[in-house]
């Protein structure tokens, strides 16, 4: 028979007190897209501050992030919750970087960081917001943030979707370079 002990064990039972209760958990839905060609990826667990671990999906590109509104150390003057959860996007150009050449691999370019706020006040219905921010090396790639807009995953509140998009600079280069100088 398995023993479940630590933290895993606090988990658990935190996660049957909320099913016994009945109140599901507030959770927004976080879907990851790309404008480009390359594969992207998003970075797990991400920065966390008074949110849970985000639930990845098998199925699709999305991640379902819930605010801990219970925990009463993440409110300020004890009436205003205040939470995030950031996540970076990682692009696959070329689809072998981060495994090839072996001694030596390829580093695989971030498009940048995604990141949704909430406040809540007690008793009003919380205020999310998604935000993004550049990479801290430009590689030719940025992130866009869309929504809220009406979640699909059938649990969650809301949606936002993060998509990797070719950045200005990286457009503005090409086209240069396409020039035909006389």
């Amino acid at each position: 028979m398995a023993c479940i002990t630590g933290l895993a064990g606090i988990l658990g039972l935190a996660a049957m007190a909320t099913i016994a209760s009945g109140n599901a958990p507030y959770t927004i839905q976080l879907h990851w897209a790309s404008a480009v060609d390359a594969k992207v990826g998003i970075v797990l667990p991400g920065l966390l501050s008074c949110f849970e671990l985000p639930a990845p999906s098998v199925t699709s590109d999305n991640l379902v992030l819930t605010p801990s509104l219970a925990r009463r150390g993440c409110y300020s003057d004890n009436n205003t919750y205040h939470g995030g959860d950031s996540h970076g996007l990682t692009v696959y150009d070329p689809p072998h970087c981060g495994s090839w050449p072996p001694l030596k691999p390829k580093v695989c370019p971030s498009a940048g960081l995604v990141s949704i706020r909430v406040t809540k006040e007690d008793g009003k219905d919380p205020i999310v917001r998604c935000s993004t921010s550049a990479p801290a090396f430009p590689a030719g790639y940025s992130v866009k943030c869309t929504g809220p807009e009406a979640a699909d995953d059938g649990k969650s509140a809301m949606k936002f979707t993060a998509t990797v998009v070719k950045s200005e600079a990286a457009k503005q280069e090409a086209l240069t370079n396409s020039m035909l100088v006389v």
